[in-house]
């Protein structure tokens, strides 16, 4: 699947701090209730898709290349 978005300039799955590790694990967490995919949070501020549908437009692109 070729990703039309590079990832944002924050993504904390391409910057090495304190608080994208923290993300990181969080993200690891919220996987363990079903919450596979989430949105890029320079997109949209339901991260975590309660409010609308994760989708291809607002997927974090970050997480994909990551996760393969």
């Amino acid at each position: 699947m070729k990703k039309c978005r590079k990832p944002c300039k924050e993504c904390p799955w391409n910057l090495n701090n304190q608080h994208s590790e923290k993300f990181r694990t969080y993200v690891d967490k919220m996987k363990s209730i079903g919450k596979d995919k989430h949105a890029c949070h320079m997109i949209t501020d339901d991260v975590w898709g309660y409010k609308s549908e994760i989708s291809k437009k607002n997927i974090c692109v970050g997480s994909q290349n990551l996760n393969k």
